[in-house]
């Protein structure tokens, strides 16, 4: 398969297969997991249970913010997700490693969108904990887990490019065109 193919299909492969991953399990949480207690996966480690999450990332302000602020909330959120397609289209001619934090941002807000818009809340039904050392006090999805998966990642490229002395994910495009992808020039 050539380059030409094989990085639109891998690009196809995690966005669509993340964001259906992420829309199936949110249906399977609401079916099993609603007005139910949680399910303990591991007792020192892994929780499911069902919360409807009004608020932001994580769950952060849920229950707290009004209906006005919920559709300023969807208004940022697509604003937010319109900025980030552009993003990943002025940088299309990046490798797949370095797009691959700014995809999955993006499939994880259009897994969240999508709730958003629809249900009028994000479905929330992962809960991690130490036992009792850390209880991390909130649910999330799977769309969460892409956007923290991206986030660390672009911390890691930056931080091996503050390392190596190579110019920053975030604008090394203009290098890439201007030196055909070799920034050693």
């Amino acid at each position: 398969m050539t380059k030409t193919i094989l990085k639109p299909l891998l690009i196809l492969l995690l966005t669509l297969g993340g964001f259906l991953a992420d829309f199936y399990s949110k249906e399977w949480a609401e079916k099993n997991l609603r007005n139910k207690p949680a399910i303990t996966l591991s007792k020192h480690f892994l929780d499911l249970g069902f919360v409807e999450n009004r608020g932001m990332v994580f769950g952060m302000f849920n229950g707290k913010m009004s209906e006005f602020s919920s559709g300023i909330m969807a208004a940022i959120r697509m604003l937010i997700l319109l900025g980030l397609t552009l993003f990943i289209w002025i940088k299309r001619k990046q490798s797949f490693l370095i797009l691959l934090p700014f995809l999955l941002f993006w499939t994880g807000a259009v897994g969240n969108l999508v709730d958003s818009l629809f249900k009028g809340y994000v479905v929330d039904f992962i809960h991690i904990h130490a036992g009792t050392i850390l209880n991390w006090p909130f649910y999330f999805n799977l769309a969460d887990a892409y956007v923290t998966i991206g986030m660390v990642l672009v911390v890691i490229y930056e931080l091996i490019g503050i390392i190596s002395n190579r110019p920053s994910v975030l604008t090394s495009s203009r290098l890439v065109r201007e030196t055909g992808g070799d920034t050693r020039k």
